[in-house]
Protein backbone atom coordinates (compact mmCIF):
# COMPACT_ATOMS: atom_id res chain seq x y z
CA UNK A 1 0.00 0.00 0.00
CA UNK A 2 1.37 3.70 -0.90
CA UNK A 3 1.30 5.50 1.64
CA UNK A 4 -0.10 9.18 1.30
CA UNK A 5 2.20 12.07 -0.04
CA UNK A 6 1.77 14.41 2.86
CA UNK A 7 2.71 11.52 5.86
CA UNK A 8 5.51 10.03 3.22
CA UNK A 9 6.83 14.28 3.59
CA UNK A 10 6.40 14.40 7.33
CA UNK A 11 8.25 10.38 7.88
CA UNK A 12 11.05 11.91 5.82
CA UNK A 13 11.30 15.26 8.05
CA UNK A 14 11.29 13.23 11.33
CA UNK A 15 14.29 10.78 9.75
CA UNK A 16 16.57 13.61 8.76
CA UNK A 17 15.76 15.32 12.25
CA UNK A 18 16.31 12.21 14.44
CA UNK A 19 19.50 11.48 12.15
CA UNK A 20 20.31 15.57 13.14
CA UNK A 21 19.74 15.51 16.50
CA UNK A 22 21.16 12.12 17.90
CA UNK A 23 24.21 13.68 19.39
CA UNK A 24 22.05 15.64 21.62
CA UNK A 25 20.37 12.55 22.54
CA UNK A 26 20.23 11.31 26.08
CA UNK A 27 23.76 11.18 27.55
CA UNK A 28 26.02 8.95 25.93
CA UNK A 29 29.48 7.88 25.86
CA UNK A 30 31.36 9.57 22.91
CA UNK A 31 34.45 8.71 21.00
CA UNK A 32 36.67 10.38 18.81
CA UNK A 33 40.05 8.75 16.93
CA UNK A 34 42.98 10.56 16.40
CA UNK A 35 42.95 10.88 13.15
CA UNK A 36 39.96 9.27 11.86
CA UNK A 37 37.13 12.09 10.72
CA UNK A 38 33.78 10.16 12.52
CA UNK A 39 33.32 10.05 15.84
CA UNK A 40 30.57 7.87 17.87
CA UNK A 41 28.66 8.24 20.02
CA UNK A 42 26.34 5.46 21.31
CA UNK A 43 27.99 2.97 18.84
CA UNK A 44 26.44 4.81 16.21
CA UNK A 45 29.38 7.31 13.45
CA UNK A 46 28.61 10.47 12.51
CA UNK A 47 31.34 12.17 10.07
CA UNK A 48 33.35 15.14 10.31
CA UNK A 49 34.99 17.73 7.91
CA UNK A 50 38.43 16.86 10.42
CA UNK A 51 39.80 15.12 12.11
CA UNK A 52 41.27 15.17 15.91
CA UNK A 53 45.19 15.44 16.68
CA UNK A 54 47.47 15.64 19.41
CA UNK A 55 49.82 18.48 20.53
CA UNK A 56 51.46 19.25 23.64
CA UNK A 57 50.32 15.72 24.93
CA UNK A 58 46.33 16.87 24.46
CA UNK A 59 43.73 15.30 22.39
CA UNK A 60 42.34 18.68 20.34
CA UNK A 61 39.09 17.95 18.31
CA UNK A 62 36.77 20.23 15.96
CA UNK A 63 35.04 22.54 18.34
CA UNK A 64 31.23 21.52 16.54
CA UNK A 65 31.68 18.29 16.85
CA UNK A 66 32.58 17.94 20.21
CA UNK A 67 29.64 20.39 21.49
CA UNK A 68 27.56 18.40 19.78
CA UNK A 69 28.80 15.10 20.84
CA UNK A 70 28.83 16.67 24.31
CA UNK A 71 24.95 17.56 24.49
CA UNK A 72 25.36 21.61 22.96
CA UNK A 73 22.49 22.07 20.47
CA UNK A 74 23.57 23.68 17.00
CA UNK A 75 21.83 26.90 18.65
CA UNK A 76 24.23 26.74 21.63
CA UNK A 77 27.69 26.99 19.51
CA UNK A 78 28.56 30.68 18.82
CA UNK A 79 32.09 32.26 17.39
CA UNK A 80 33.06 35.66 17.89
CA UNK A 81 35.49 36.07 14.85
CA UNK A 82 36.61 39.23 16.45
CA UNK A 83 37.31 38.57 19.74
CA UNK A 84 38.51 35.09 18.37
CA UNK A 85 35.70 33.60 21.00
CA UNK A 86 33.88 30.40 21.48
CA UNK A 87 31.06 30.05 23.58
CA UNK A 88 29.25 26.91 24.21
CA UNK A 89 25.32 26.99 26.05
CA UNK A 90 24.14 23.70 26.89
CA UNK A 91 21.15 24.07 29.40
CA UNK A 92 22.22 26.34 32.10
CA UNK A 93 25.47 25.99 31.91
CA UNK A 94 28.01 28.02 29.65
CA UNK A 95 31.82 27.71 28.84
CA UNK A 96 33.99 30.96 27.17
CA UNK A 97 37.01 30.33 25.05
CA UNK A 98 39.89 32.19 23.20
CA UNK A 99 42.27 30.88 20.86
CA UNK A 100 45.78 31.24 22.18
CA UNK A 101 44.11 31.68 26.12
CA UNK A 102 44.74 28.66 28.67
CA UNK A 103 41.61 30.13 30.84
CA UNK A 104 38.10 28.82 30.25
CA UNK A 105 35.28 30.33 31.72
CA UNK A 106 32.41 28.29 33.01
CA UNK A 107 29.35 30.03 34.57
CA UNK A 108 26.48 28.21 36.16
CA UNK A 109 23.99 29.34 39.07
CA UNK A 110 26.35 31.41 40.70
CA UNK A 111 29.10 33.74 39.80
CA UNK A 112 32.04 32.96 36.93
CA UNK A 113 34.42 30.29 37.83
CA UNK A 114 37.84 29.74 35.78
CA UNK A 115 39.17 26.57 34.99
CA UNK A 116 43.20 26.94 34.07
CA UNK A 117 44.03 24.50 31.24
CA UNK A 118 47.75 23.39 30.08
CA UNK A 119 46.95 24.44 26.48
CA UNK A 120 44.99 26.60 24.56
CA UNK A 121 42.41 26.75 21.81
CA UNK A 122 43.59 26.56 18.47
CA UNK A 123 43.06 27.13 14.72
CA UNK A 124 44.24 25.26 12.12
CA UNK A 125 43.65 24.90 8.22
CA UNK A 126 40.79 27.64 9.19
CA UNK A 127 39.36 25.20 12.00
CA UNK A 128 39.05 25.82 15.48
CA UNK A 129 40.17 23.01 18.02
CA UNK A 130 39.57 22.88 21.26
CA UNK A 131 41.25 20.57 24.42
CA UNK A 132 38.85 17.74 24.88
CA UNK A 133 39.67 16.94 28.41
CA UNK A 134 38.62 20.33 29.78
CA UNK A 135 35.55 21.18 27.99
CA UNK A 136 34.12 17.55 28.70
CA UNK A 137 34.99 18.74 32.51
CA UNK A 138 33.00 22.10 31.61
CA UNK A 139 30.10 19.96 30.48
CA UNK A 140 29.93 17.21 33.03
CA UNK A 141 31.60 14.61 31.30
CA UNK A 142 35.03 12.53 32.11
CA UNK A 143 38.22 11.99 29.31
CA UNK A 144 40.09 8.75 29.39
CA UNK A 145 42.22 7.79 26.80
CA UNK A 146 42.70 4.28 24.70
CA UNK A 147 46.32 4.24 23.89
CA UNK A 148 45.89 0.88 21.92
CA UNK A 149 43.27 2.35 19.87
CA UNK A 150 44.50 6.18 19.98
CA UNK A 151 41.21 7.37 21.19
CA UNK A 152 39.28 9.71 23.50
CA UNK A 153 36.80 8.38 25.66
CA UNK A 154 34.54 11.10 27.12
CA UNK A 155 32.01 9.97 29.39
CA UNK A 156 28.97 11.24 31.40
CA UNK A 157 29.84 11.97 34.97
CA UNK A 158 29.55 15.15 36.87
CA UNK A 159 33.20 16.60 37.71
CA UNK A 160 33.72 18.63 40.65
CA UNK A 161 34.05 22.04 40.11
CA UNK A 162 34.89 24.96 42.08
CA UNK A 163 32.10 27.39 43.69
CA UNK A 164 33.57 29.40 46.26
CA UNK A 165 36.77 30.47 47.94
CA UNK A 166 36.85 32.26 50.99
CA UNK A 167 40.09 33.57 53.43
CA UNK A 168 38.49 34.64 57.50
CA UNK A 169 40.54 35.31 60.24
CA UNK A 170 40.69 32.57 62.48
CA UNK A 171 38.82 33.36 65.74
CA UNK A 172 41.47 31.46 67.53
CA UNK A 173 44.24 34.28 66.38
CA UNK A 174 42.34 36.87 64.21
CA UNK A 175 45.95 38.99 63.91
CA UNK A 176 47.60 36.53 62.39
CA UNK A 177 45.74 33.36 61.86
CA UNK A 178 43.80 32.54 58.62
CA UNK A 179 40.36 30.10 57.67
CA UNK A 180 40.85 28.72 54.19
CA UNK A 181 37.10 27.09 52.55
CA UNK A 182 36.52 26.16 49.74
CA UNK A 183 32.96 24.46 48.14
CA UNK A 184 32.98 22.18 45.43
CA UNK A 185 30.07 21.53 43.51
CA UNK A 186 30.52 17.69 44.56
CA UNK A 187 32.64 14.89 45.80
CA UNK A 188 36.26 14.63 45.11
CA UNK A 189 38.55 11.88 45.19
CA UNK A 190 41.26 13.61 46.96
CA UNK A 191 41.38 16.71 48.77
CA UNK A 192 41.78 20.06 47.08
CA UNK A 193 44.39 21.92 48.00
CA UNK A 194 45.13 26.00 47.30
CA UNK A 195 47.51 28.16 46.01
CA UNK A 196 48.17 31.60 47.03
CA UNK A 197 50.16 33.07 43.62
CA UNK A 198 52.97 35.32 44.14
CA UNK A 199 53.71 32.87 47.96
CA UNK A 200 56.12 30.75 47.89
CA UNK A 201 59.60 29.85 46.72
CA UNK A 202 63.10 29.93 47.78
CA UNK A 203 64.16 31.84 50.35
CA UNK A 204 65.79 34.23 48.48
CA UNK A 205 62.95 34.87 46.12
CA UNK A 206 60.33 35.35 48.50
CA UNK A 207 60.54 37.61 51.94
CA UNK A 208 57.99 36.17 54.22
CA UNK A 209 57.88 34.02 57.34
CA UNK A 210 59.02 30.59 57.56
CA UNK A 211 55.31 28.81 57.50
CA UNK A 212 54.64 30.26 53.96
CA UNK A 213 58.51 29.92 52.42
CA UNK A 214 58.94 26.96 50.06
CA UNK A 215 55.21 26.52 50.79
CA UNK A 216 53.40 25.92 47.36
CA UNK A 217 50.02 24.72 48.18
CA UNK A 218 48.01 23.94 50.81
CA UNK A 219 46.21 20.44 51.60
CA UNK A 220 42.66 21.26 52.66
CA UNK A 221 40.23 18.72 54.59
CA UNK A 222 36.80 17.97 54.97
CA UNK A 223 34.53 20.57 56.51
CA UNK A 224 31.27 19.94 55.44
CA UNK A 225 28.93 18.89 52.55
CA UNK A 226 31.28 19.37 49.38
CA UNK A 227 33.40 21.39 51.57
CA UNK A 228 36.70 21.89 52.65
CA UNK A 229 39.22 23.91 54.77
CA UNK A 230 41.84 24.51 57.03
CA UNK A 231 43.64 27.20 59.19
CA UNK A 232 46.98 28.46 58.88
CA UNK A 233 49.41 31.54 59.64
CA UNK A 234 48.50 34.75 57.46
CA UNK A 235 51.49 35.47 54.84
CA UNK A 236 53.65 38.15 57.01
CA UNK A 237 54.32 40.36 53.64
CA UNK A 238 51.46 42.90 52.82
CA UNK A 239 50.01 42.72 49.25
CA UNK A 240 46.91 40.88 46.82
CA UNK A 241 47.16 37.62 46.60
CA UNK A 242 45.30 35.84 43.73
CA UNK A 243 44.41 32.09 44.77
CA UNK A 244 43.49 28.88 42.86
CA UNK A 245 42.09 25.67 44.04
CA UNK A 246 42.59 22.36 42.48
CA UNK A 247 40.89 19.17 43.01
CA UNK A 248 41.04 15.65 41.14
CA UNK A 249 43.62 16.56 38.80
CA UNK A 250 41.84 20.79 37.69
CA UNK A 251 42.61 23.78 38.51
CA UNK A 252 40.31 26.68 39.72
CA UNK A 253 40.50 30.54 40.09
CA UNK A 254 38.34 33.75 40.10
CA UNK A 255 38.77 37.33 39.76
CA UNK A 256 37.52 37.71 43.39
CA UNK A 257 39.84 34.74 44.75
CA UNK A 258 42.15 37.16 46.61
CA UNK A 259 43.69 36.80 49.74
CA UNK A 260 44.41 41.38 50.84
CA UNK A 261 47.29 41.40 53.61
CA UNK A 262 47.56 45.17 54.85
CA UNK A 263 50.06 46.67 56.85
CA UNK A 264 48.53 49.05 59.78
CA UNK A 265 46.77 51.70 58.46
CA UNK A 266 46.84 50.85 54.90
CA UNK A 267 43.53 51.10 54.51
CA UNK A 268 42.97 54.63 56.16
CA UNK A 269 44.75 56.08 52.87
CA UNK A 270 41.87 57.30 50.28
CA UNK A 271 41.86 55.28 47.08
CA UNK A 272 41.90 56.04 43.90
CA UNK A 273 40.73 54.63 40.36
CA UNK A 274 43.91 54.79 38.80
CA UNK A 275 47.91 53.96 40.16
CA UNK A 276 48.75 57.68 38.98
CA UNK A 277 46.32 59.67 40.76
CA UNK A 278 47.15 57.70 44.16
CA UNK A 279 50.98 58.70 43.42
CA UNK A 280 50.09 62.16 42.66
CA UNK A 281 47.85 62.67 45.62
CA UNK A 282 50.61 60.74 48.04
CA UNK A 283 53.13 62.86 46.42
CA UNK A 284 51.75 65.98 47.43
CA UNK A 285 51.49 64.69 50.73
CA UNK A 286 55.04 63.70 50.82
CA UNK A 287 57.43 66.64 49.34
CA UNK A 288 55.28 69.57 50.14
CA UNK A 289 56.59 72.61 47.90
CA UNK A 290 58.61 69.84 44.77
CA UNK A 291 57.29 69.65 41.59
CA UNK A 292 56.21 66.10 40.02
CA UNK A 293 57.72 65.79 36.70
CA UNK A 294 57.75 62.27 35.18
CA UNK A 295 56.22 59.15 36.35
CA UNK A 296 57.24 55.74 34.95
CA UNK A 297 55.92 52.50 35.37
CA UNK A 298 58.32 49.99 35.72
CA UNK A 299 58.37 46.43 35.77
CA UNK A 300 58.20 44.56 39.10
CA UNK A 301 61.50 42.72 40.14
CA UNK A 302 62.42 39.59 39.29
CA UNK A 303 62.08 38.27 42.57
CA UNK A 304 58.68 39.60 43.37
CA UNK A 305 56.63 36.82 41.87
CA UNK A 306 53.13 38.62 43.02
CA UNK A 307 50.16 39.44 40.53
CA UNK A 308 51.38 42.83 38.84
CA UNK A 309 47.38 43.12 37.72
CA UNK A 310 47.44 44.27 41.34
CA UNK A 311 50.76 45.46 42.35
CA UNK A 312 52.82 47.71 40.40
CA UNK A 313 56.07 49.85 40.89
CA UNK A 314 56.56 53.44 39.72
CA UNK A 315 59.73 55.76 39.40
CA UNK A 316 59.17 58.91 39.46
CA UNK A 317 61.73 62.54 39.21
CA UNK A 318 61.09 65.37 40.85
CA UNK A 319 62.40 68.68 41.37
CA UNK A 320 63.29 69.91 44.97
CA UNK A 321 63.51 74.05 44.91
CA UNK A 322 65.40 73.93 48.42
CA UNK A 323 68.44 72.04 49.46
CA UNK A 324 67.96 70.11 52.82
CA UNK A 325 69.98 67.87 55.60
CA UNK A 326 69.80 64.79 53.15
CA UNK A 327 69.04 66.14 49.56
CA UNK A 328 70.07 69.42 47.89
CA UNK A 329 67.80 71.45 45.70
CA UNK A 330 67.90 69.97 41.80
CA UNK A 331 66.06 67.03 40.57
CA UNK A 332 65.81 63.57 42.00
CA UNK A 333 64.55 60.33 41.35
CA UNK A 334 61.96 57.84 44.09
CA UNK A 335 60.04 54.54 43.67
CA UNK A 336 56.63 53.77 44.72
CA UNK A 337 54.93 50.91 45.38
CA UNK A 338 50.70 50.92 44.75
CA UNK A 339 48.46 47.88 45.57
CA UNK A 340 44.70 47.36 44.13
CA UNK A 341 42.43 46.55 46.23
CA UNK A 342 41.15 43.65 44.25
CA UNK A 343 39.22 43.76 40.79
CA UNK A 344 36.89 46.30 41.27
CA UNK A 345 38.97 48.54 44.18
CA UNK A 346 40.86 51.07 44.66
CA UNK A 347 44.59 51.80 44.21
CA UNK A 348 46.99 52.54 47.25
CA UNK A 349 50.41 53.46 47.59
CA UNK A 350 51.74 50.70 49.75
CA UNK A 351 55.09 52.08 50.12
CA UNK A 352 57.97 54.79 48.95
CA UNK A 353 61.83 54.77 49.09
CA UNK A 354 64.93 55.80 47.19
CA UNK A 355 64.90 52.22 45.65
CA UNK A 356 62.41 49.47 44.48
Amino acid sequence: MRLPKAFRQLTLVFLVALLFYAPQAAAQEARFRLGQRFYAIGGKSYAMDAAPYVAAGRTYVPVRYLALALGVPETGIRWDSAARTVTLQKGDITLRLQVGSRTMVISKAGAPVSLLMEVAPQVKAGRLYLPARYVAAGLGYTAGWEAATQTVVLRPGAVPVAQALRFDPNPAAPEGALTITAQMSGPVTGAPAVRLRGVGGPASQEPLDGYWRNRDQITLRPAGPDEWGVGCTAPATAGIYPATVTADGLTFTAPDWLLKVYPEGFLNQPGYTTPEEAIRARFARDFKGCTLKTLTPRPLLPEDKRDPAYHKLYLITYYQPYGGPILPSGTHTYFYYVVKDGPAGAWRVLSGGTGP
